[in-house]
């Protein structure tokens, strides 16, 4: 994930959704700490269903 993108903007997280699930599944973001599994899980299941609005 080399390029900055919005974590404010939909279309930038959608567009990334893959990248960023992996970083939160290995702790590396936020950078403030990990998330919970818990929460990771639930970001996994938007991915996994399309990342619906």
């Amino acid at each position: 994930m080399s390029a900055k993108f919005d974590l404010s903007s939909y279309g930038d997280v959608k567009a990334n959704s893959a990248n960023i699930l992996d970083k939160l599944a290995d702790g590396s973001m936020p950078c403030d700490g990990a998330w919970p599994e818990a929460q990771v899980a639930l970001f996994r299941q938007w991915v996994d269903t399309g990342c619906p609005a």
